[in-house]
């Protein structure tokens, strides 16, 4: 059945709609939920965050309900549970454990996740709780596979600075994060485990945020937060914003996901007007003089006038033997096909509901028939068979007899909501920046206790020990870069790079600031290029390349070639690598002649382009030399060489 969000034809009423974009925003809030996966091992096992390679396993499990603490159940929890979902996970040799699948107690907490959210809470001046307990949090939709996840309350309170204002901090917690979604068939979803446990910190603001663009740069200042501790994972999805939008007379809304932080103004700006919309509505349905009790699931079968239809979708339908059911909106036409965001109509919202609370995949709305193979007399029949007055508008669903009639229940009780208010939902962010109906908000009550982990106590002389390895700041990075002769292209790649504290200690045992830099920023990134795993090759191993270049013994050419045997020979000494790769330090007279050499062969060039051959020659010569000497050392015998000639 379609998607009335694809329709361009609906005919709608003309009822004071206000522009999807050029219009001023009302006045509305916001505050931010920013997670931020962390680049260590798992947060209660100790398997390495890695893609999945090797398929090991499948097994299927069935959620169960359970209520919290409280004895109460989450609303989000049993919604998903009412869909009745099989879950099939798929898990790898490489990157999870019995742990993920859930048949395994659980190892002690990641000591350097600790460390590195403690890190991040004292950065943002938030009161560390003196101890620490894991949680589980209920989640039913089949991310995790035990329908909890495990979750600690590190800190509260707190401020982000911001250049205008300060924003208060709720809550910094530590949690592990979700299967990753492989497939969704009509009553199976498939997950991957690989990203299952993967340590995730959560922070939260205060609803202080007014503007689309105040949201994007409080998003960017706690990703720079994040990014200062040198923990954070890198790439698409590894951090990612719920943004939490209210306006005036509307309802708090969580966009869920947001990963593009370049999408995120636009997203702020459809949910506002969104909720605009939704309220015009609720004053169109007030002057009709709609009230509760004219919403009723009165429906009527009608599979009988649809026999000779040319829809296709319906005549799917009753091949399946399907029925077709019709229900009356009182007072909604022309409000089912009005546009409410970008490319969505409040019959959008009406399958959105359907989709997730029934399993159903649309509907038909009579605001955007004909259309469909429907045609206008098909139509007029069923006005004329629900008594439709003027302002009346009919949903149709093609579904099993059960369903269809669950559909119905679901579509009455949304739109009784939209006479009284904006509901309060979570919703999935689509790549239009629009959003869709994900499940309601969940309760205070989803929570009950680890049985599996026990309590960890923070000591405050611990807490006053790491304070003094808080990171520098981007500006303090700046200057301190520029200190040490780096050009702006480095410092700015440097500064945020994971390996900036790394650099900095360095930096403090006087290895060169521009080879450790490139070796860093782009030796690695291009040796990675070429299918080497780097992130395995550890700082130990850098720290002794730079020592060898520092002593004259290897030079910048043949870095790469050392990385690459050193990865494919991890047991080897440096030594051992050098020998494999015939690296050794020239003496002199071999320098000389092997420059003499090149000279005498492009004798006519330095003539020709006089010393600006220099250049070009020192390439031949590095390349033919094959890291047996270093620059300043080729360049001094050369310039020697064609000044003779000159």
């Amino acid at each position: 059945m379609p998607n009335s969000a694809s329709q361009k034809n609906c005919q709608t009423d003309n009822i004071n709609s206000s522009s999807m974009r050029d219009a001023p925003l009302p006045i509305m809030k916001a505050g931010l939920e920013c997670h931020q996966q962390l680049d260590v091992d798992k947060l209660f096992c100790r398997c390495p965050i890695e893609e999945p390679e090797r398929h090991v396993y499948k097994f299927t499990r069935k959620l169960r309900l359970t209520a919290s603490e409280l004895e109460k159940i989450d609303p989000a929890a049993l919604e998903a549970f009412k869909r009745d979902y099989l879950y099939e996970y798929s898990a790898y040799d490489n990157c999870s454990c019995l742990i993920e699948a859930d048949e395994e107690p659980i190892a002690e907490l990641n000591k350097e996740a600790l460390d590195t959210i403690l890190l991040v809470s004292i950065m943002c001046n938030s009161k560390i709780f003196d101890e620490l307990f894991v949680m589980r949090k209920i989640v039913l939709d089949g991310s995790n596979t035990s329908g909890f996840q495990r979750t600690m309350l590190i800190s509260s309170g707190g401020e982000i600075q911001l250049p205008n204002k300060k924003v208060g901090v709720q809550t910094i917690v530590l949690e592990e994060d979700a299967c990753t979604p492989l497939e969704k068939l009509p009553d199976k979803v498939g997950y991957s485990l690989h990203r299952l446990g993967v340590p995730l910190i959560e922070l939260a603001t205060e609803p202080v945020l007014t503007s689309p663009k105040e949201i994007k740069d409080c998003a960017m200042k706690i990703g720079e937060i994040f990014r200062r501790t040198c923990k954070s994972k890198r790439g698409l999805g590894s951090i990612r914003q719920d943004v939490n939008v209210s306006i005036e007379g509307g309802a708090r809304v969580e966009l869920k996901g947001v990963q593009d932080i370049e999408l995120m103004e636009e997203c702020v700006i459809q949910e506002v007007k969104r909720q605009e919309n939704l309220l015009l509505i609720k004053d169109e349905l007030k002057k009709r003089n709609i009230s509760e009790k004219d919403l009723t699931a009165d429906f009527i079968d009608v599979t009988k006038e649809f026999s000779q239809t040319n829809c296709n979708l319906i005549k799917k339908a009753l091949e399946r033997k399907a029925g077709v059911l019709a229900l009356k909106l009182k007072g909604f036409s022309g409000l089912l096909g009005k546009e409410i965001q970008k490319g969505r109509r409040f019959g959008t919202e009406l399958a959105d509901y359907l989709k997730m609370k029934n399993k159903i995949n649309g509907l038909f709305h009579s605001d955007e028939l004909p259309n469909y193979g429907l045609t206008d007399q098909e139509k007029s029949k069923i006005l004329s068979l629900l008594k439709c007055e003027k302002d009346d508008g009919f949903v149709l669903v093609c579904e099993e007899k059960q369903k269809a009639e669950q559909a119905m229940e679901t579509i009455v009780e949304r739109c009784k909501v939209a006479l009284l208010k904006i509901p309060g939902e979570t919703r999935n962010v689509n790549e239009n920046a629009s959003s869709s109906y994900l499940r309601p908000l969940p309760g205070a009550g989803r929570m009950y206790p680890e049985t599996d982990h026990q309590s960890v106590p923070v000591d405050s002389a611990y807490i006053k020990e790491l304070s003094k390895k808080i990171p520098l700041t981007v500006e303090e990075r700046e200057k301190l870069y520029a200190k040490y002769g780096l050009n702006q292209k480095l410092i700015d790649k440097m500064k945020l790079d994971n390996y900036a504290i790394f650099f900095e200690k360095m930096l403090a045992k006087g290895y060169d600031p521009t080879f450790t830099a490139i070796l860093l920023l782009e030796i690695l990134t291009t040796v990675e290029r070429e299918g080497v795993d780097v992130s395995k090759f550890s700082e130990t191993k850098i720290e002794t390349i730079l020592s060898c270049q520092k002593k004259g013994r290897i030079t910048k050419d043949v870095v790469d070639d050392v990385i690459k045997t050193w990865m494919y020979e991890p047991k080897h000494s440096i030594e051992e690598v050098l020998t494999e790769l015939n690296i050794k330090k020239t003496d002199s007279s071999e320098l000389e002649k092997v420059v003499k050499s090149v000279v005498e062969k492009n004798l006519a060039f330095i003539k020709e382009k006089g010393s600006y051959a220099e250049s070009t020659l020192m390439g031949q010569i590095m390349k033919e030399l094959k890291g047996k000497a270093s620059g300043t050392e080729v360049n001094a015998v050369l310039r020697k060489e064609i000044s003779k000639i000159l």
